[in-house]
């Protein structure tokens, strides 16, 4: 049997000085939200899951948005998942989906989303499954001080430019015989600007077992706009703009299919 082998592509955007997300602090009362979801079957199936999530520190409050005053911010966060079979078949899912509200540092995640599936079409079923998780900031111009809490970040710009920033990462499959682990996470909630802004997608495509690989189609995509200021001034001028996207897919018989995308964002980094 002819094997398709597909090498890892990792994809890493890391953005520099001018580059100026800086999150945005929790609000007062958090929320955490987790679901774990099993399944193990012969039949058919089907599981959703979907989060939308702004926060501003905009004095009027969300109502107020797009006028976003000095020294505000506003953030937009999604996440989405969409799997079902078209037919009966074998079927091995596991879910498990995480949101924290609450600031987090690196390493740490205000979505997080880790999803496995193996299945096996009986007379011809399929089983089609999409990802895609966005994170959307701006910000105007503030006073480095109020922003980063490393004591020395003054003596570099006095100012955190403003910025308007977006990052979406996504994948899909479309398989009669499919093995696939999907991750998605990312962070903006965040007491200072100290951390990074980060967005994570990434997709692995294997064999079923020795010899028998997934059949079907697989992609992967990332697209990042970013627009920037700069501490010389002290409004909000565009000084950079970088626009970014990529696609990857692969149909056949699919032995191995790994794709890596990486999206960070802030003045300390």
């Amino acid at each position: 049997m002819k094997k398709l082998v597909i090498l890892v592509i990792a994809l890493t955007l890391l953005t520099g000085f001018v580059m100026a997300d800086r999150g945005i602090p929790q609000v007062p009362e958090t929320q955490g939200i987790v679901t774990s979801t099993t399944i193990d079957a012969v039949g058919n199936f089907a599981s959703a899951s979907e989060i939308q999530w702004r926060i501003t520190t905009n004095p009027g409050g969300l109502p107020e948005v797009p006028e976003l005053l000095m020294q505000s911010e506003i953030y937009e966060s999604t996440y989405q998942e969409d799997t079902a079979s078209n037919g009966n078949g074998l079927i091995l899912y596991d879910k498990e989906l995480d949101v924290e509200t609450s600031n987090q540092i690196s390493g740490q995640w205000n979505i997080e989303a880790t999803k496995e599936l193996a299945f096996v079409g009986i007379d011809g079923a399929r089983v089609t499954s999409s990802d895609v998780i966005f994170v959307d900031g701006a910000g105007q111009v503030d006073a480095t001080s109020e922003s980063v809490i490393c004591p020395f970040a003054s003596d570099v710009t006095n100012k955190f430019p403003a910025y308007c920033n977006r990052a979406e990462a996504g994948s899909t499959i479309d398989m009669t015989v499919a093995n696939v682990r999907t991750t998605s996470t990312d962070r903006f909630v965040m007491s200072s600007g100290d951390h990074p802004v980060e967005l994570n997608h990434d997709i692995l495509v294997t064999e079923l077992i020795e010899d028998l690989p997934s059949m079907g189609t697989a992609s992967a995509y990332m697209e990042v706009l970013i627009q920037e200021g700069s501490a010389l001034g002290a409004e909000a001028e565009l000084m950079e703009r970088i626009e970014f996207s990529e696609e990857t897919t692969v149909s056949g018989d699919i032995t191995t299919f790994e794709k890596l995308m990486h999206y960070e964002s802030g003045m300390v980094r």
